[in-house]
C-alpha cells in the first residue's frame, strides 16, 4: 500500500501525520509549540526551534518503522497563515516570526483604513482580504518604518510552511493559497506590485517569491534531512497549501458552495467558491484561493477561537473535564438565562467578520441568579452566534463540515447545527489540515486519479447532526442581540483604548 506524509505547523502544535490511500491515520507525531508574547500585542515564534520541533515529529514517525521510508510516496507541507517569516541570503532567520495574530501593526492598519481609506479599499479591492494586523503586507511596511535595519539585512519573506518546506528541500518559496492573503492581485493572480508601490513597500518586491500552485512538485527531501530522520532520499514534496484551505481539502469541500468550520485557535468559517461569484472588495469579505485552480473560498477567519474556552476552564469553571463540562453545558436552556457572550479575547482584537483593533471580549445581561453553568455556556453559544456571524451568506441547505479539537464536543456541535440550522458533518480522524495536503499530494503523484476520487476513498464521516428547529427560531432571535450588542459596542472599545492610554499616562508617586 502507498503511504503519504502530511506535515501541519500550527501556532499551538507541530504534527507529522502518515496516511494511507484509504485517508487512515496511520500514526501521528506531535510537539507543543511555544509562542512568544512580551506582555503586550506581540506573537512570535523562534523559527528554529519551530523547524526542530518538525523535524523531531518526522524522526519519531520514523523511527516507530511503522511504514518502511520508500513506502512513503510524497510529502505535503500546511501551516498557520500570513505572518512574517524573514530569511537572509544564507536562508537563516533574521529575527522571529511574527504571527497572523500580532498585533504591532495597528497603526500602519489605521493609516491606510482611517487616514487614507482610499489606498485600504484599493487594497480589499486588489487582494480580496481589507487590511489586517497579521497580513504579511501590512507586517511588511511595519518592519520597514519601525526595524529597517533588520529588513534590509534581508532576502526573502516566507510563510510558515515554506520556511518547514525550505529546511526540507533547500528551495526557497511560496504557493497560491498563503500568498492569496495580502500578497496577489486577486485578477491577474501575480503579485500586487502596483497596491506595493502606493504603500510604499516596493523596493521590496523581490522579497516576495512568486507563488506556485499547491500541487506543484518543488522538491525533494535534502540528503542531510533523509539521513537525520530516516526519511527516504528523494522523496518528494508538494508545494502545500494555507491551513485554513488545505483542512478544506481534507474535510472533502472541494465543490461550490461546500462549507466548513474550523474549530480552533482561530475559528475559520469558509465557503467554497467560483471566481466569477466572488466580490472582491465588498464589505465585510474576504477571499483566499481554493488548492483546486479554478476554486476560491470565502473564508471569514476570527481570531478569537478556543482560547476562549481556555481561558473559561481557567477563570470560571469548576473543572477541566470536558464530559462535565457538556453535561453543565446541556443542562442549561437556549439563551443562557438572558446572558450573551462576545468572544473577543485576543489581545489583538478581531478581524472576522469585522475588523477592531481594540475589541474585547464581556458577558452581556449577568444579574445576580446567573450561574457558573449559564457562563460557561454562554461562552460556548457567544463562539457558535461569532460562527454565523461569519457565515451571513451561506446556503442553510448545503451541509456544514466541522473540524478541529472543538469538533470533539457532540454538544457544541449540536449547537452549532442548532445556530446555522444546517445539518453539520463531522469527519473521521483528527489531522484534516495535514490530510488535506496528503490528498493534494497524492492527486499529484498519481495515487488519485482526481480529487473526487480522493475524497470517494479518504473522506470518511462518523457523525451528522441534524438542527432542531424550533431552538433555531430561538438562536435567530439571539443573533439578533448578539450582532446589535457588538456593533454598539465599537465605539465603547474605542473609549476603553483610549482611557487605557490616559490611565497609564498618570504616573503614580
Amino acid at each position: 500500500m502507498d503511504y503519504i506524509m502530511g506535515i501541519d505547523v500550527g501556532t499551538s502544535n507541530v504534527k507529522a501525520v502518515l496516511f494511507d490511500e484509504k485517508g487512515t491515520e496511520i500514526q501521528v507525531a506531535s510537539r507543543v509549540s511555544e509562542t512568544i508574547n512580551d506582555g503586550g500585542n506581540n506573537e512570535e515564534q523562534d523559527m528554529t526551534i519551530v523547524w526542530e520541533k518538525v523535524k523531531a515529529c518526522i524522526t519519531e514517525l520514523m523511527d516507530s518503522k511503522v511504514v518502511a521510508a520508500e513506502d512513503i510516496k510524497g510529502i505535503g507541507v500546511t501551516g498557520q497563515g500570513e505572518g512574517c517569516w524573514l530569511i537572509d541570503k544564507e536562508g537563516k532567520p533574521l529575527q522571529n516570526a511574527i504571527l497572523w495574530c500580532d498585533g504591532r501593526a495597528v497603526a500602519e492598519v489605521h493609516k491606510i483604513t482611517e487616514e487614507h481609506p482610499e489606498i485600504g479599499k484599493l487594497y480589499h479591492r486588489t487582494t480580496g482580504t481589507p487590511p489586517l494586523l497579521g497580513n504579511q503586507m501590512m507586517l511588511l511596511r511595519w518592519m520597514k518604518s519601525h526595524r529597517k535595519d533588520v529588513l534590509d539585512k534581508g532576502y526573502k519573506i516566507l510563510f510558515c510552511k515554506d520556511w518547514i518546506r525550505y529546511n526540507l528541500t533547500g528551495k526557497i518559496g511560496t504557493e497560491i493559497t498563503d500568498s492569496f492573503t495580502s500578497l496577489i492581485d486577486a485578477q491577474t493572480g501575480k503579485i500586487a506590485e502596483d497596491l506595493m508601490k502606493e504603500l510604499d513597500i516596493f523596493e521590496y518586491r523581490d522579497y516576495l517569491p512568486d507563488p506556485v500552485n499547491s500541487d506543484e512538485v518543488v522538491g525533494t527531501i535534502l540528503n542531510s534531512v533523509a539521513e537525520e530522520t530516516g526519511l527516504a532520499k528523494g522523496t518528494p514534496v508538494v508545494a502545500g497549501a494555507l491551513d485554513t484551505s488545505a483542512t478544506a481539502i481534507g474535510l472533502g469541500a472541494i465543490h461550490e458552495k461546500d462549507a466548513c468550520v474550523i474549530l480552533g485557535t482561530t475559528c475559520a468559517s469558509e465557503m467554497v467558491m467560483r471566481k466569477e461569484d466572488c466580490d472582491f472588495g465588498a464589505e465585510n469579505s474576504r477571499y483566499e484561493k481554493h488548492p483546486i485552480k479554478e476554486l476560491y473560498v470565502e473564508l471569514q477567519p476570527t481570531l478569537n477561537g478556543t482560547p476562549n474556552i481556555d481561558w473559561m476552564l481557567q477563570n470560571i469553571s469548576n473543572t477541566k473535564d470536558f464530559t462535565e463540562i457538556d453535561k453543565m453545558v446541556e443542562s442549561v436552556p437556549v439563551g443562557c438565562g438572558g446572558v450573551v457572550y462576545h468572544p473577543y479575547i485576543s489581545v489583538a482584537g478581531e478581524r472576522a467578520p469585522f475588523y477592531h483593533p481594540y475589541a474585547r471580549a464581556s458577558f452581556f445581561g449577568i444579574s445576580q441568579v446567573t450561574t457558573r453553568e449559564q457562563l460557561i455556556r454562554a461562552v460556548y453559544e457567544g463562539l457558535s452566534l461569532s460562527i454565523r456571524d461569519c457565515l451571513q451568506n451561506v446556503d442553510k441547505h448545503a451541509t456544514l463540515y466541522l473540524a478541529g479539537g472543538g469538533a470533539k464536543s457532540p454538544v457544541w456541535a449540536q449547537m452549532i447545527a442548532d445556530v446555522m440550522g444546517m445539518k453539520v458533518m463531522i469527519p473521521a480522524g483528527k489531522e484534516l489540515g495535514a490530510k488535506g495536503v496528503a490528498l493534494i499530494a497524492g492527486v499529484k503523484l498519481g495515487i488519485y486519479r482526481s480529487y473526487e476520487e480522493a475524497v470517494e476513498k479518504a473522506c470518511v464521516f462518523k457523525q451528522t447532526y441534524e438542527p432542531n428547529l424550533k431552538r433555531t427560531e430561538k438562536y435567530d432571535l439571539l443573533y439578533e442581540l448578539f450582532r446589535q450588542v457588538r456593533i454598539h459596542n465599537q465605539q465603547i472599545w474605542d473609549y476603553r483604548h483610549q482611557m487605557n492610554k490616559k490611565i497609564q499616562a498618570i504616573k503614580e508617586d
